[in-house]
């Protein structure tokens, strides 16, 4: 099923179709999935590729079932100003809460053991201070999880080793993305 494109004169705050959330599409995401997308710019969007058509829409429902051109009242094209991955800014990582793999493992066998919200802010070898979000059963489970997460993912840090780590329990963040390292490798 094709995706209907429906004309708007501004942004709709949810989709008439069926009512989740409306988005950026940003152009200029060719060759680039949608799991590096996230890790790297961390923007709830469409990746709409390199092609931008003559009439673009500019929003996409989040379940990808209805997309929206702006017009103006009349119902004649508004002009738009269409939103390229060059210029998105990355987003910073701590955005993302991570789960450790113990802690999932943990939960699947019936999920008794505590578990804890950490900061854990990193230095890498090459310089850079880096603030993640992990949620684990531990400190020494927190430090080897970011270990392995800033070793095996491109999360658009230049580092791949933690020459310097600081651990802090912290409250849950709302509003963050959960991910699981092992749904990535």
């Amino acid at each position: 099923m094709a995706t209907r494109i429906m004309n708007v004169v501004r942004k709709p705050s949810k989709c008439p179709v069926c009512g989740e959330q409306v988005w950026d599409i940003i152009y200029g995401t060719e060759g680039m999935d949608e799991t590096t997308f996230m890790l790297q710019y961390r923007k709830s969007a469409s990746m709409g590729g390199d092609v931008i058509p003559r009439r673009p829409p500019i929003w996409e429902c989040s379940c990808g079932c209805m997309r929206f051109r702006k017009v103006n009242p009349d119902g004649t094209d508004a002009p738009v100003r269409v939103k390229l991955l060059k210029n998105v800014r990355r987003r910073p990582v701590s955005l993302i809460n991570w789960e450790s793999p113990r802690l999932i493992e943990d939960m699947k066998e019936g999920g008794h053991a505590v578990h804890h919200n950490y900061r854990v802010d990193i230095v890498t070898e090459c310089g850079e201070n880096v603030e993640f979000r992990v949620t684990a059963l531990d400190e020494e489970d927190a430090k080897t999880t970011i270990r392995d997460i800033v070793w095996s993912i491109d999360l658009g840090i230049r580092g791949l080793r933690c020459v310097e780590m600081t651990v802090t329990e912290s409250p849950a963040e709302h509003g963050s993305y959960v991910i699981n390292p092992e749904y990535l490798r």
